[in-house]
């Protein structure tokens, strides 16, 4: 179907949410399952590199240091860290994100469609405890993965069949400039609505709209 007007950049990532508690050794943990997907205007042939390569990934997502083979471990960005599961080059990565003394499974599907496009899905698995999603929520987490998703649709013009237009680089002076705050607050939004929707209480999930929000400066 014909695109016939500007689609809001912030909506060109489908969300969803599964939200659900465990106990391990004691303590109560909360499972979020946050899945983001989205189309981008480029082959899963094209865009593996961008996913693969560190002299490739740098522009985008930040310097990545390591053996990004499978069975490989790397350093990532702000602390991050993991190994890389399972590779299926052009279509699926999986791997472990290490972030905050957690080790979680992530994975990111390249599907072609019949358009042209390829459609992106990035799962992402987390056990948060209980005292800390009572705080942040899912929201905290889920909007580093936007951020990076509006950085590979900047950089490979990756949204402009959806959007109709350029998105914006998602820079540290971008994230402090107004607009990058307005985004911010947008996909704080979006995402207390998908932890509403997988049963969160509307207040619980507010709350951690605003400590998001505070998280990023907004």
């Amino acid at each position: 179907m014909a695109v016939t007007e500007s689609l809001p950049v912030v909506d060109a990532v489908r969300r969803e949410l599964e939200i659900d508690e465990q106990i391990h050794d004691g303590r109560t943990l909360v499972r979020t399952t946050a899945t983001l997907t989205t189309n981008i205007d480029r082959s899963p042939a094209q865009l593996w590199p961008l996913l693969t390569r560190p002299d490739q990934l740098a522009p985008w997502f930040g310097q990545i240091c390591g053996d990004l083979r499978e069975g490989g471990r790397f350093e990532a960005p702000r602390g991050a860290r993991g190994r890389l599961l399972q590779v299926e080059a052009p279509h699926k990565i999986s791997l472990t994100w290490e972030d905050g003394g957690s080790e979680d499974p992530l994975s990111i599907r390249l599907d072609p469609e019949d358009d042209g496009t390829t459609l992106l899905r990035l799962r992402h698995t987390r056990l948060i405890p209980q005292e800390e999603f009572d705080l942040v929520g899912p929201g905290l987490g889920a909007v580093t993965w936007e951020i990076s998703l509006l950085a590979l649709a900047a950089m490979t013009d990756g949204w402009r069949t959806s959007c109709l237009h350029d998105v914006p680089r998602p820079s540290s002076a971008w994230l402090a400039s107004e607009e990058g705050a307005a985004y911010i607050r947008a996909w704080s939004v979006r995402w207390a609505a998908e932890a509403i929707a997988a049963g969160l209480d509307e207040g619980a999930a507010r709350r951690a709209e605003i400590e998001t929000n505070a998280a990023y400066g907004t």
